[in-house]
């Protein structure tokens, strides 16, 4: 599937209109204006969850898309020609893979919305509901910043643009909803919960929109409250991180969604191939545990390029959202400046809390919207397929 050309990418296009029929009929089969058993809902939610981890038929690049436009990747090859335009940021409206950035991330939010309808949804189902359609419009917010907002009450119809401020505060309301409603995460069974939205998951979110939103004090409160919750841990080891994880969701190599990590090896050299920025390993010192996240001894045999190993290469990367170190690194950007000692310690470094945030955080799709912060304009363009079919949508 990986080495599809882009003709036939093309082709999909034209089809497109046929899938969605497909998955229209099997949501209608679950009429959301009738009484639901529980099970029914989560099934919902299950497909919800699913687009959110493969969006489309090249989901890689609908998660790796604001990584691509960042600054951690050093390009080995473009396969496609639109990747080294998504690099280059000069991505044009007709690009093919600008259709695939935008149009499927709706699928997932129109799933969300229709389990929000439900009469007989729980308080919990409809609050995993908003935090998909949260992380949803995070990830068009990465790309686009502000784009239609399409709630359970929208008519359909032409809809114009909302501020990028605007998508920020429907995602921050969405998340608040979802922390108050949610269950909370059970240590028990971390390894299980962890899969799916929990109050945490949807708190660690929010933690992150409230900094982009640029409400330090906010997002620094509900990191600390993380922190202090003590149900994750900085792990010793960077490559045994599950002490760490909030929220993730489970690659499957049958359906080849998590193939990002195939794409950031040596592996991917033929195709479309992304290594670690040089500017990024120079923060690596010869003591910091994070060393093992990267295959720099392979080096000689890769091309002289070296590839981050915190994914993996055989289609079936886990689809990391929240780790604990982010709520430290928050917590101190906030003032808690203890915070930033505490995970150095772990990590053996000394770097500042900028830097630590890019190293600690690398390809975990977040890097983009810290350049933003720190004054990148660029966006995408919205597809000239959504514009030419909704007379309110302006490029």
């Amino acid at each position: 599937m990986k080495k599809i050309s882009i003709l036939l990418l093309a082709i999909g296009l034209f089809t497109t209109s046929c899938n969605r029929a497909l998955d229209a009929e099997s949501v209608a089969s679950l009429d959301a204006n009738t009484t639901l058993s529980t099970s029914d809902v989560d099934k919902l939610l299950t497909g919800a969850y699913n687009k959110v981890m493969k969006p489309s038929n090249y989901p890689y690049f609908n998660i790796m898309a604001s990584e691509v436009m960042g600054d951690n990747y050093k390009p080995v090859k473009f396969q496609f020609v639109q990747l080294q335009y998504l690099s280059e940021h000069v991505v044009p409206p007709g690009d093919i893979l600008l259709s695939y950035y935008y149009k499927d991330f709706y699928t997932a939010i129109a799933r969300a919305n229709t389990i929000i309808k439900v009469p007989s949804a729980s308080a919990s189902q409809i609050g995993k509901a908003k935090f998909v359609r949260a992380l949803t419009y995070l990830r068009l917010y990465d790309l686009y910043e502000g784009v239609p907002l399409v709630d359970e009450k929208t008519v359909p119809g032409p809809i114009a643009a909302n501020t990028g401020a605007q998508v920020l505060d429907f995602i921050i309301a969405d998340l608040k909803a979802a922390k108050m409603s949610i269950e909370p995460f059970a240590t028990a069974n971390a390894n299980v919960v962890q899969l799916t939205p929990t109050k945490e998951a949807a708190q660690a979110l929010l933690a992150r929109v409230l900094r982009m939103k640029g409400d330090i004090a906010g997002a620094g409160a509900e990191a600390e409250e993380l922190i202090k919750g003590g149900k994750f841990k900085i792990a010793a080891n960077p490559k045994a991180n599950s002490s760490e994880v909030i929220l993730k969701f489970a690659g499957n190599k049958a359906e080849e969604n998590g193939s990002w990590g195939w794409i950031m090896s040596y592996d991917a050299k033929t195709w479309n191939c992304f290594a670690a920025a040089d500017s990024l390993l120079a923060l690596l010192t010869p003591t910091d545990t994070r060393n093992v996240l990267f295959d720099i001894a392979e080096a000689p045999t890769t091309g002289g390029f070296v590839f981050s190993n915190k994914y993996s290469p055989n289609d079936d990367s886990d689809l990391l959202i929240s780790r604990i170190p982010e709520m430290y690194l928050i917590s101190a950007e906030a003032g808690n400046t203890g915070r930033l000692a505490e995970l150095q310690s772990f990590r053996k470094s000394s770097l500042s809390l900028d830097d630590e945030r890019r190293l600690e955080l690398s390809f975990e799709w977040v890097r983009w919207s810290d350049l933003k912060l720190k004054g990148e304009k660029y966006k995408l363009p919205f597809p000239q397929g959504a514009v030419d079919a909704n007379d309110l949508l302006h490029n």
